[in-house]
């Protein structure tokens, strides 16, 4: 009987044991977890416009995959090429800064990486936001990979306002 009470009572130790560890691992993987988000900066009065891409996580993301959807085609490529190679009416619009979201990348807790600002003049910004109405008509949409250092993955794409995990 005694040899029975001290097998029960060690296998409760193991289950108790492998929950235990299982929260931990849980805690790990979220005291690392990037949370990526694309974000516009819209002022009219000094004319200009800014995309961003912000890690509000408490971890690096780093970045897998990113693809431009437009018009029915798939572009592997940075915004401010793929915009200058696509649509004409860019010719006109003035690039103050612009900066790259390659594979590998990795962006940092709280930190930022601007994709592209528009300035120049109301001449320059009045045209980007027409032409950047114009191509939400025509189905732009973006999708960016990411993942974790604990190598869990997320994507963010224009369909949705948070990150899905994968």
């Amino acid at each position: 009987m005694v040899s029975f009470a001290a097998i029960f009572v060690s296998l409760i130790t193991l289950f108790i044991f492998i929950k235990q560890t299982n929260i931990i691992e849980t805690q790990n993987h979220l005291s690392v977890m990037p949370y990526l988000m694309v974000e516009s900066s819209n002022n009219s009065e000094e004319y200009t416009f800014a995309l961003d891409l912000e890690n509000y996580g408490v971890g690096p993301a780093i970045i897998e995959e990113r693809v431009i959807f437009y018009d029915g085609k798939e572009f592997n490529m940075e915004f401010e090429p793929f915009l200058r190679q696509n649509i004409p009416e860019m010719d006109s619009v003035v690039t103050i800064n612009h900066t790259t979201i390659q594979i590998g990348l990795a962006v940092p807790a709280g930190g930022r990486r601007n994709i592209l600002t528009i300035g120049g003049g109301k001449t320059s910004y009045e045209t980007f936001v027409r032409i950047m109405t114009e191509m939400q008509t025509k189905n732009l949409n973006y999708k960016i990979k990411y993942k974790s250092i604990y190598n869990d993955h997320w994507e963010i794409n224009s369909k949705s306002d948070v990150p899905l995990e994968l």
